[in-house]
């Protein structure tokens, strides 16, 4: 089975990595990661595979006379272009390990550029495969972006077509306030209405709301999680349903 962790750049992708591959491994699970972020300097685990070997932005950037982002965007392009030796190599074995996947801290790789779906569908057709997305909870601080993020997990679960698990990480970081008003986010989407009236207005208010309507059918079929991926708590939720997802796709392991 395949586990992609995805997010926008700073939600914790890296640091869920290295943490819950641990729980984990310490609670008796056989777990392989992958590190597919060309652009990372260092990672906190030891990736079984790490493209990183292959190419590197920096390189694509010498090499292509390219920018930082420009390098990224042609990285998904190699690794279209290499994704039979990528696969072929024994890290992504699916079906004696979970094989997580870090993915690139910039979304639009696998959201909006053709390659990545190409190669998510490639391992979709090896195994199941399921996205966690990450959502920093310290964007409830503005509630605009935490709704507008949020909804990120519902467009990229439409691009890729593939079942996608909410995830609201950096729980710790937050007060008691903070945890409040996402957890009226998360599981009471209605209760949001009087929270935009009074921090929106106008058409902002209007698309918040719609986003909220929308986030709101969504979790009928997924129910999101709070995590801290430093600290570790939520695992065990987040186990749970990593589980119960992947059983819906037909593996019971």
């Amino acid at each position: 089975m395949y586990l992609l962790v995805a997010g926008l750049a700073g939600s914790g992708k890296t640091t869920l990595v290295a943490n819950y591959s641990r729980w984990l491994r310490e609670n008796g699970h056989n777990v392989r990661v992958v590190n597919l972020d060309p652009g990372a300097e260092i990672v906190p685990y030891k990736p079984d595979f790490d493209i990183r070997n292959l190419f590197t932005v920096s390189q694509i950037m010498k090499k292509y006379g390219l920018g930082p982002n420009g390098a990224l965007l042609k990285a998904g392009e190699l690794l279209l272009e290499k994704s039979d030796e990528v696969l072929a190599n024994p890290a992504f074995k699916p079906y004696d390990a979970i094989v997580f996947i870090d993915t690139p801290g910039q979304l639009e790789v696998f959201m909006f550029r053709v390659e990545g779906r190409k190669f998510v569908r490639k391992l979709m057709r090896r195994a199941p495969t399921v996205v966690v997305f990450l959502v920093d909870a310290q964007l409830c601080n503005n509630i605009g972006d935490f709704i507008s993020s949020w909804a990120l997990g519902l467009f990229l679960q439409i691009k890729l077509d593939i079942p996608v698990i909410p995830i609201i990480n950096k729980i710790d970081l937050v007060g008691e306030e903070e945890r409040k008003l996402i957890e009226a986010i998360v599981y009471e989407p209605e209760t949001l209405k009087e929270v935009i009236v009074k921090k929106l207005r106008g058409l902002n208010a209007a698309l918040a709301e719609d986003l909220v309507k929308l986030v709101a059918d969504y979790q009928q079929s997924m129910r999101p999680i709070m995590v801290s991926a430093l600290k570790g708590d939520g695992f065990e939720d987040l186990f749970s349903v990593v589980h119960e997802t992947f059983c819906s796709c037909g593996d019971l392991s």
